[in-house]
């Protein structure tokens, strides 16, 4: 395994810097067919995504709810335990892998955009599980206290990955 260059002082990393070195690096080859199959990748990031949105939307309205009894249980929010780690990082080798210049421009581009809406997506779980406290806390001070309205959280981040998901389809 060959160590991972680090970014220039000043950049930030991550997909950012990971997309515009594969844009340094040149095409595909011209030969390429052009009517490349992306459906495999977009099938793959739409499973992960709406996995990660089913274990979202019930861990989230337990957390909420038992927020409700007992205070000190709005952190105990966890979603993202290692087999679901698991498949994200998997999803994740698999989409650099076909964002890599030897695959046609379509795939690459499907493989980078999947790489970043993956990232996003768990970041925003990630957010979810440490902060939770905070964003229950300042919903109960508000003008609209009610954490479960409709019997959904008032954030409802599973919902908004399902919807994520579906558009991955």
């Amino acid at each position: 395994m060959t160590p991972e260059r680090l970014p220039p002082q000043g950049a930030s990393g991550g997909v950012t810097f990971y997309a515009a070195e594969l844009a340094r690096a040149g095409g595909a080859a011209p030969d390429e067919p052009r009517d490349v199959e992306t459906g495999d990748l977009r099938a793959a990031i739409a499973v992960v995504l709406a996995e990660l949105a089913s274990r979202t939307e019930p861990a989230l309205a337990a957390c909420v709810k038992r927020s409700r009894e007992e205070w000190d249980q709005a952190d105990s929010l966890s979603v993202i335990d290692a087999e679901l780690a698991e498949d994200i990082a998997l999803l994740r080798r698999r989409l650099a892998a076909g964002a890599q210049p030897p695959s046609a421009a379509p795939r690459r581009a499907v493989a980078l955009e999947g790489l970043l809406v993956v990232d996003a997506a768990v970041a925003l779980v990630r957010l979810f599980e440490r902060r939770l406290a905070p964003l229950l806390r300042l919903r109960l001070r508000s003008s609209a206290p009610e954490l479960l309205p409709a019997g959904r959280p008032f954030l409802d981040l599973g919902a908004a990955l399902h919807e994520l998901a579906e558009a991955w389809q």
